[in-house]
């Protein structure tokens, strides 16, 4: 069975949570990838404007590094100024480097692509900044993610998703200041088994709720 009916869901039910371990006193931005994400950071925002707090939605744009005959198996991932290698993959899949330097090129040239089709991120530098996305599998794009966002001084970096692998976390949760995940799966097999509808969106969803609540 389902853990979320949907996305919407899911933020609903991090809003608790994200709020006990945000600091109190400061605006948050709340920083979703795309494109799932951004429906789990809407309504999280909309949920903690409904508590008091000083809340706005932005994003941040990463591709995952993909190869071809490993579909399912992101080898790292990359943003405007971050480029992340996973280990774990590389050895699962004997990967040398000038393969995987070109694989990195062509996410590159994506995520130039899904950048120039989204509104520009203006996450600041200052006050609090909270990481959303539907679910963390390999941690690949949130890792990328952190050091993207890492790079702007933030005063307060977290993490929240609704879903996530347990040995990803225990991975990741050491690089932010405060996180959150409803529940952890060993192993997790895809994001998409805890949600009823997970439904692929497109980008009007991103740019409504931007405009709705950025």
């Amino acid at each position: 069975m389902a853990s979320f009916r949907d996305r919407s869901d899911a933020g609903r039910r991090l809003v608790g949570p994200a709020a006990a371990v945000l600091p109190t006193g400061r605006p948050v931005t709340v920083v979703a990838l795309p494109r799932g994400g951004v429906l789990v950071g809407a309504t999280l925002v909309e949920g903690l404007r409904a508590l008091g707090w000083t809340a706005r939605l932005d994003l941040v744009v990463v591709a995952k590094v993909l190869a071809p005959e490993f579909p399912e198996l992101a080898l790292g991932a990359v943003t405007a100024h971050a480029t992340v290698r996973s280990s774990a993959a590389g050895q699962l899949t004997g990967m040398d480097d000038a393969r995987y330097a070109a694989l990195t090129a062509d996410a590159r040239r994506r995520l130039a692509g899904r950048a120039a089709a989204l509104p520009e991120p203006h996450a600041p530098a200052d006050g609090s900044v909270l990481l959303v996305d539907d679910g963390l599998a390999t941690g690949s794009t949130v890792v990328a993610a952190v050091a993207e966002l890492r790079s702007g001084h933030p005063g307060w970096l977290g993490l929240a998703v609704p879903v996530a692998d347990a040995t990803a976390w225990a991975r990741v949760r050491p690089l932010v200041d405060g996180g959150v995940a409803l529940l952890q799966r060993t192993p997790m097999r895809a994001v998409s088994v805890d949600y009823a509808d997970f439904t692929q969106l497109d980008d009007d969803v991103v740019r409504d709720a931007l405009a709705r609540w950025g």
